[in-house]
């Protein structure tokens, strides 16, 4: 039987048990609320513990996903805030985490973090703006921040270029922002109310825009900053033309309608040659003439005064307008007015030497006894002025581009009632043959930015009895290491084998047996120009020549070149001259260094 008392603790033996063996430890006696407290305690620990493990590595992790700060600085702040985003394409690449006056109170600085990975738009180069809504005549953008948040743009830089924290950000947000581009300047006359943003255009496709418009440092000139993108950056060289486009409305001319809805843009047009690449422009301050058509006559007319005359002011044959006025400008000594003068290429049979001209004001005022009579051409010679033409009945020799003429205030009675017959739907008879030179297009493979491509380029060639072709040493302009191919008359050629004259400036190579087409005679080329003899531009097949007055002329060396005056469309590139009085073949149409010459054909191997 048990001497163990009802809630007694057992007790260990040891020390405190004298009658215990040795060496036995005591017993600690505990109760049950004890015993859990302790465990509620070591939970606890634990749990603080791994919250703690658990803030440091959520720590770690916003601090890598926070990436790059770059700090933007702008004029006007428009609305910006802390969690608006960074956008590039479309795509966030970081978000404004603060925005503050800096220590002048002139700027407002904007603090970006950028998601990690997007570090290349903080690159030398970089352009930043705040989108917001803009809407002008003709351009609406950034709308989508009229309901929800603005954002700051990004154009980046070079991939390559240095890296950088620190930016001064644009006022006027980009509109264009796709593709490479490159930055020119252009100094204007007057500003025609350009604007920032404004585009760029070429063959009526936008090419570019306007980034800045300011005061020229002469305060006499206006400067524009222009972005060219893509393929249009090629336009950037010397010789280049630029004008901004505005309304422009009268009874001759009507041109720029378009600008009254869709804004002013900034119109160009390029050299005909590839000049070197130029960043700095002097803007015209009115269109350019429009390019001859091929086939056009040019003439100078002779007046004692201006007659009310203005470019583009009708030339008329029989009320009919057959041309128009290019230019009108003091001669040299000042002793009489120029009128430069362009027939279409349709009615430049009409002109011969005897042909007569005369100014038509437009109003014509005749008082008698039988009262006043007002007679009135067209409201458009009232307006700008206007010539007229006649020819007599037995017409003189056809003239060349250049020929002058004396411009008379009035008609004699007598040129009103000039009646030649002039068949105006056949070529002159010119009492020898012409040559036919065949269409030759040359294409030969590139490579741009590590991509593939194609160029061509397209000319006049000359088949010769020597079983020679000729053609412009430029089509072929690949040089010999680009397999470049040739096409014409449905034959396809390559350019092995190629020889060259001693300029370089004609090339030939043998003449393929099923290539069927004319074969002009080397009995037939001239040894050389007598330097009077009128020039005959055989242009393919499209009708009479072209000709070239002797004086415009000029032997230098073995090419003869053109007065700069003289102009061809590039489609000429190769055509055939030939001698106006003997027949003889010149020599091929080529465009050097901006200038037209005339290069004769090399003589056969011997």
């Amino acid at each position: 039987m048990s001497d163990k008392r009802d809630g007694e603790q057992p007790r260990a033996s040891g020390a405190s048990n004298p009658g215990a063996p040795p060496g036995i430890p005591a017993a600690v006696v505990r109760s049950v609320d004890q015993v859990r407290g302790d465990r509620a305690r070591t939970r606890l620990w634990w749990l603080t513990g791994a919250c703690l493990l658990i803030a440091i590595a959520l720590m770690v992790i916003s601090f890598r996903s926070r990436g790059e700060i770059i700090v933007i600085e702008f004029q006007q702040g428009h609305g910006i805030k802390p969690g608006d985003a960074l956008r590039y394409r479309g795509v966030s690449v970081g978000q404004v985490q603060g925005v503050r006056l800096n220590d002048d109170l002139q700027r407002v600085q904007v603090e970006i973090a950028l998601v990690p990975g997007n570090e290349a738009v903080s690159v030398e180069g970089s352009q930043f703006w705040i989108e917001r809504p803009r809407i002008r005549i003709g351009q609406m953008s950034g709308l989508e921040t009229v309901m929800g948040a603005k954002y700051v743009g990004v154009l980046p830089g070079p991939a390559d270029g240095p890296r950088r924290d620190r930016f001064v950000g644009r006022e006027s947000p980009l509109s264009m922002t796709e593709g490479e581009y490159v930055e020119i300047r252009i100094r204007f006359p007057t500003g025609e109310g350009l604007e920032v943003g404004d585009e760029v255009r070429y063959r009526g496709i936008a090419v570019g825009e306007v980034t800045g418009v300011e005061l020229g440092e002469s305060t006499s000139e206006v400067q524009v900053e222009v972005r060219l993108l893509g393929a249009a950056r090629r336009l950037a060289r010397a010789g280049t033309q630029f004008w901004i486009e505005r309304p422009r409305l009268d009874l001759t001319e009507v041109r720029g309608l378009e600008t009254l809805i869709a804004g002013r843009y900034i119109a160009l047009e390029p050299s005909s040659d590839e000049g070197p690449v130029q960043t700095e422009f002097d803007g015209l301050g009115a269109p350019p003439p429009l390019p001859l058509r091929e086939g056009s006559l040019e003439i100078e007319l002779d007046a004692s005064r201006r007659f009310g005359l203005v470019r583009g002011a009708p030339v008329t044959y029989r009320d009919v307008e057959v041309g128009r006025v290019s230019s009108v400008r003091i001669s040299d000594d000042a002793a009489s007015v120029k009128v430069t003068a362009v027939i279409d290429p349709r009615y430049a049979v009409l002109v011969r030497t005897n042909s007569r001209w005369w100014t038509t004001s437009g109003v014509k005022v005749d008082a008698g006894l039988q009262g006043v009579q007002v007679a009135i051409d067209s409201l458009s010679a009232w307006i700008r002025g206007g010539i007229a033409m006649a020819t007599p009945d037995r017409p003189g020799p056809r003239v060349a581009s250049g020929h002058r003429f004396v411009l008379e205030p009035e008609p004699l009675p007598e040129w009103l009632e000039w009646k030649p017959r002039i068949d105006l739907n056949r070529s002159a008879e010119l009492g020898f043959a012409l040559p036919q030179p065949v269409r030759v297009v040359s294409h030969w493979r590139t490579t741009w930015l590590g991509l593939p491509r194609t160029r061509s380029a397209a000319g006049w060639g000359l088949a010769v009895d020597d079983g020679r072709l000729m053609l412009p040493a430029s089509l072929l302009q690949a040089g010999q290491d680009a397999n470049v191919e040739l096409q014409l008359a449905g034959v396809r050629l390559t350019s092995a084998d190629v020889a060259y004259d001693s300029e370089g400036a004609i090339a030939w190579l043998a003449k393929p047996e099923n290539l069927d087409v004319a074969v002009w005679p080397m009995a037939r080329v001239a040894e050389s120009w007598n330097g009077r003899s009128m020039l005959l531009v055989v242009q393919g097949d499209s009708g009479d020549p072209t000709p070239v007055d002797a004086s415009r002329a000029e032997q230098t060396g073995t090419a003869i070149r053109l007065a700069p005056g003289i102009s061809f469309p590039d489609t000429l590139e190769g055509a055939p001259v030939i001698d106006g009085e003997t027949g003889y073949l010149v020599g091929l149409l080529l465009q050097r260094n901006g200038r037209w010459e005339i290069h004769p054909l090399p003589a056969p191997a011997q």
